[in-house]
């Protein structure tokens, strides 16, 4: 196999361009994110002692402390807890994330159950430092990228958008050409995604000729989307402003010109065109305003942050340095010139393709615990269409494999342990050959007792010469769905429904999707006092009672917005609620559209830590 080299100084110059580009760019689109017009910027529209703090930076911070804690065998198990650790961000996917990671949930689970937000923006924009640890090896940069992205994203397009962002990146360490590097990041998604669509038809309207501004409306004509942070439309106005951009300038302000998600389609094109050009060839009319410096944002702490590119650069170089030799990539550091283009070997060296088969409704654990190489025992725990939840007194099938990755035979037992009242399964002998799988379908049933999470726990006992030799035991959770009395237009009286999540389906529960007046009641229990806002989240007319009393009352057509920090405001109220049990009712008037309602109980802003609008998770609908 052929070995590629990186001066390490060029190494350098391409990691500080791509984090300067990301600042640059950052700087650039946030002061005017979310605006859905056509915008004609043509500087800086707000300018500051340094570049501005934007958590698409900030998240790759903690990420580079994951690697340094953890080293390069992280998983998304370990970014996981680090979220849990120095991540406060209560934002669309983030909130979500955040709330099943609290209550014990691991990803991909933790970034799938329950989350509306998984095709958006929060994890293409930290596709840079994976590439960065991974330079001119795409496939390890998308297989980190994939980690990373299952956190708070998965099964949904954010996990394509930060795959396809990571291979063109790390590619661009060795290859300057942009149609190459966009071909290279579609190897790395499904052709089927929004993403891929999204990409290749911008690629033929600019093939055809048409002006940026008729491709963006051809954009958001074809794959748009009414939340202005969802990825596949933001993916394409980031290469946009590649494709029609004359110089670093014009491609960056193209993108944010088109509007939504700017901060994170300027600040990803600036980050890919300084790893390509390095920080000399950026414009100084650009560089600056935003100097040798890192802003971060106050929810991200707990941890030695950086505190400028140059130490940033340094320790991401090092990291990769580590990365390289773990992985044992084909790839020398030293002193010597840089190889001139992307070799085969590196190109190859690695498919995370594979992923994409992963269901994002299981998780998987090796055995012995800690290890990260899949050569002992593989365990699958599939908690199925309905995700991780369980109501009181209710029963719950859970799907469990074990997979003989070994050269041995493991014999012995698969136990079971449930909480106290709770019934399942207590054992089941195991039998298992070399390269052999098992699987049992374990059915679960809970008490009538309500708590925000349950702890369960499975144990793999291995025998030895008829007698116990040792065991491993796997920690894993369920947590709390909510118990509702739905009626629809019909008023055929009230059906009573276990809500695996936040999001109240009554076309499935009640059978009908007239239009009409639907109604939704249950009991909210909450064990103290607290100041709590409590969002309805629809497009439709909706009002709330608490204990008969009417707190929520909007007439109007909105946008269903079920996020905790940017909700409609005339569809949430913030009040002081008692500790104790509340009647919770709500009636939303369905037009022709199709009816979503979202219940959310959640702080408000100002709380004393560790951050604004967290997931009350100890709040029960009983």
């Amino acid at each position: 196999m052929g070995i590629s080299k990186l001066n390490e100084k060029e190494y350098y110059r391409k990691i500080y361009g791509g984090w300067l580009g990301k600042n640059i760019g950052g700087t650039l689109g946030y002061p005017v994110e979310g605006r859905m017009e056509l915008l004609d910027l043509t500087y800086y529209p707000q300018l500051s002692e340094g570049p501005l703090p934007n958590d698409d930076l900030d998240l790759q911070i903690v990420w580079l402390h994951a690697l340094e804690q953890y080293g390069a065998r992280l998983t998304a198990t370990e970014l996981g807890q680090e979220w849990m650790e120095h991540v406060f961000f209560p934002f669309d996917e983030y909130g979500y994330g955040l709330a099943n990671l609290r209550r014990g949930l691991i990803p991909p689970v933790a970034g799938w159950f329950n989350n509306p937000f998984a095709d958006c923006m929060g994890s293409p924009i930290r596709s840079e430092i994976w590439a960065m640890i991974a330079p001119g090896c795409p496939g390890v940069a998308a297989y980190y990228a994939y980690q990373d992205a299952i956190v708070d994203h998965a099964g949904g397009e954010g996990v394509y958008g930060e795959m396809f962002f990571a291979a063109i990146e790390s590619a661009a360490f060795f290859e300057s050409d942009r149609d190459q590097l966009i071909q290279i990041g579609l190897t790395y998604i499904p052709d089927e995604s929004r993403t891929a669509k999204a990409v290749n038809a911008l690629l033929e309207w600019h093939k055809e000729g048409r002006t940026w501004t008729e491709a963006r409306e051809l954009i958001l004509e074809h794959h748009g989307h009414p939340n202005f942070t969802d990825a596949p439309q933001n993916i394409a106005f980031t290469l946009l402003g590649w494709l029609y951009g004359e110089d670093f300038g014009d491609a960056i302000l193209k993108a944010v010109n088109c509007g939504y998600d700017t901060d994170c389609t300027a600040a990803t094109l600036g980050a890919i065109l300084g790893i390509i050009l390095g920080p000399e060839n950026l414009p100084e009319r650009w560089l600056k305003p935003v100097g040798d410096r890192i802003a971060v944002n106050a929810p991200i702490k707990g941890f030695p942050i950086p505190q400028t590119l140059d130490e940033l650069t340094t320790r991401t170089l090092t990291i990769g340095k580590e990365v390289a030799a773990v992985w044992n990539i084909p790839i020398e550091f030293g002193q010597e010139k840089s190889t001139t283009e992307l070799q085969p070997e590196l190109l190859e060296f690695y498919d995370p393709r594979w992923l994409w088969t992963y269901s994002f409704q299981s998780n998987r654990y090796l055995l012995p615990k800690g290890t990260k190489n899949n050569i002992g025992l593989e365990l699958i725990i599939d908690y199925g269409n309905q995700g991780p939840s369980i109501g009181k007194g209710q029963s719950k099938d859970i799907a469990v494999t074990l997979i003989n990755r070994s050269t041995e035979a493991w014999e012995g037992l698969l136990r079971l342990t449930v909480p106290e009242g709770w019934s399942g399964l207590t054992e089941e002998k195991l039998d298992l050959k070399p390269n052999q799988e098992i699987s049992w379908t374990l059915q679960v049933t809970a008490n009538g007792e309500m708590k925000a999470y349950y702890p369960l726990q499975l144990e793999v006992v291995r025998n030895h010469d008829n007698h116990f030799w040792n065991s491993e035991t796997v920690p894993f959770y369920l947590v709390s769905a909510s118990h509702w009395k739905l009626n629809g237009p019909e008023n055929n009286g009230w059906q009573e429904a276990i809500i695996p999540g936040n999001r109240i389906d009554f076309a499935d529960v009640l059978q009908t999707s007239d239009a009409g007046l639907y109604r939704a009641s249950t009991t909210l229990y909450n064990p103290e006092a607290k100041q709590i806002r409590l969002i309805t989240a629809t497009a439709s007319p909706v009002k709330a009672y608490l204990n008969g009393k009417l707190i929520i009352n909007d007439d109007n057509e909105t946008d269903c917005m079920p996020a905790f920090h940017r909700a409609i405001p005339s569809k949430l109220v913030e009040i002081k609620l008692p500790a104790g049990e509340h009647l919770l009712e709500i009636e939303v008037m369905k037009g022709e559209e199709p009816l979503e309602l979202y219940v959310l109980p959640v702080a408000v802003k100002n709380t004393k830590t560790p951050g604004p609008y967290y997931y009350y998770t100890d709040v029960l609908f009983t």
